[in-house]
C-alpha cells in the first residue's frame, strides 16, 4: 500500500506583520498522542539569490533574494481504536523576498520543498512547489506565507516523532553552491 503524504495546498503571500509559533499538542494530549515530528528549515537551502542570466554576480545583477524566515505549526493525530493511524502536520512557511536592483518586473516567483524522511535519513516523500508573487506599489520587499498540510500514515509502533520533515528552497546547483560559499564564511 502507498503512503499518501501530501493533501491540500492553499497560498497567502502580501505584505504581513510575522510571528512565529512552534506547537504540536497541548499538554493534555500529550499523553494521549505521539509527537509531532521535527521540522528543520535545511540551511543551504534557506536562502535563495536568483542573478539575471549572464556571468555578473554582484549585487547590481540580483533580480531576487528570498529567505525561509521561519515557520509555525501544529500537529493532530487521527486516532482508531487507541492506535495512531495519521499525523496531520499542518505547516505555515513564512518567507521574505525582495526585489533586486536587476529585476525588470514587479513580480517573482520561486520553488520550494518540503520533504519527510524517516529517522535513518531517508526521504520517504519529497514534493516541490511554485509560488508567484507581485511587489504591489513601489514595495521592493514584502513577506508572506505557504500553507500545507502532510498527512503521514502510521504503521504498527510508529510515531510523530519518528519523522522529520525538511522544508528550503528548491535551488539549481549554481544557487546551492553560491549557498554553500556564502555559509562557509
Amino acid at each position: 500500500m502507498m503512503r499518501q503524504y501530501f493533501r491540500a495546498r492553499s497560498t497567502v503571500f502580501g505584505a504581513l506583520a510575522l510571528f512565529v509559533l512552534a506547537a504540536c499538542s497541548s499538554a493534555d494530549d500529550e499523553a494521549l498522542a505521539p509527537q509531532c515530528p521535527h521540522i528543520v528549515i535545511v540551511k543551504d537551502t534557506s536562502e535563495l539569490t536568483a542573478f539575471r542570466p549572464g556571468p555578473g554576480r554582484d549585487l547590481t545583477d540580483v533580480v531576487l533574494d528570498a529567505r525561509i524566515d521561519r515557520f509555525e505549526g501544529e500537529c493532530v493525530t487521527d486516532l482508531e481504536s487507541s492506535r495512531p493511524v495519521k499525523v496531520n502536520v499542518d505547516l505555515q512557511m513564512i518567507f521574505e523576498a525582495t526585489r533586486g536592483p536587476a529585476s525588470e518586473t514587479r513580480t517573482g516567483e520561486f520553488s520550494f520543498f518540503v520533504a519527510i524522511a524517516n529517522r535513518s535519513g531517508d526521504i520517504l516523500a519529497k514534493r516541490v512547489f511554485d509560488t508567484e508573487f507581485e511587489f504591489e506599489g513601489n514595495r521592493n520587499r514584502i513577506g508572506g506565507i505557504e500553507e500545507l498540510t502532510q498527512e503521514i500514515p502510521l504503521r504498527r509502533g510508529e510515531r510523530g516523532e519518528d519523522f522529520d520533515i525538511f522544508i528550503g528552497f528548491q535551488l539549481d546547483p549554481e544557487q546551492l553552491k553560491y549557498n554553500q560559499a556564502k555559509n562557509v564564511r
